[in-house]
């Protein structure tokens, strides 16, 4: 046990090292979320989070690593959106958090979950209870430690949850398993239809 924790450290290590040693360059993208006058900041020169105006002389409202590419969707004054964060194992976690367009409060609704969209009939679109590939599940150690320690995930497990929010409240209004939900016909499945139809299989 002592050898494998052993391990485990030593891994951690070089893996924030490199990591860190990699991050090491100018970046500033200024993307805009569709629907609002909000746009996603990366940047290694400016905060990172939500701005509101220009590149130039934009205003930060919440600072944080939000996702654009997969998930934004604005629903009335209510932003659904991913956000990001490292574990202290080294992992990338994403959270689909809520932001009041009012006050720029943001409100986390799943965490281990990802946006990915809305469906036909307007409800956000989640996935849950899955680690991302790009993690490696099956042969990452450091998955299978974190794992065990958050007891909502399995490397094991094929699929994922999908989840239908409301997106009035933000609570879940519909899931189901699904083992093909990380392949290629999601869009076609759950993005392009309804919430209605979804239900009705």
């Amino acid at each position: 046990m002592f050898i494998v924790f052993l391990f485990s450290a030593i891994t951690l290590f070089f893996t924030v090292y490199l990591a860190g040693a990699a991050d090491r360059y100018v970046a500033n993208e200024f993307i805009p979320i569709e629907g609002s006058d909000l746009s996603v900041r990366y940047s290694s020169v400016f905060p990172d989070g939500l701005y509101t105006g220009d590149a130039v002389t934009g205003t930060l409202r919440l600072e944080g690593k939000f996702g654009y590419d997969w998930g934004a969707a604005v629903c009335g004054d209510r932003l659904y959106i991913n956000e990001y964060k490292a574990s202290p194992l080294g992992l990338n976690l994403t959270s689909v958090v809520c932001v009041d367009l009012k006050t720029y409060e943001k409100t986390v609704v799943m965490k281990n979950a990802t946006l990915r969209g809305v469906c036909a009939s307007g409800e956000p679109v989640c996935l849950s209870g899955y680690i991302a590939p790009s993690d490696f599940p099956q042969s990452n150690a450091l998955v299978r430690l974190y794992s065990m320690t958050s007891g909502e995930l399995s490397p094991d497990r094929e699929g994922a949850n999908v989840v239908f929010l409301d997106p009035a409240t933000g609570s879940a209004v519909f899931s189901v398993h699904d083992a093909e939900a990380l392949g290629e016909e999601f869009e076609a499945r759950y993005l392009e239809r309804t919430l209605g139809e979804v239900m009705a299989g």
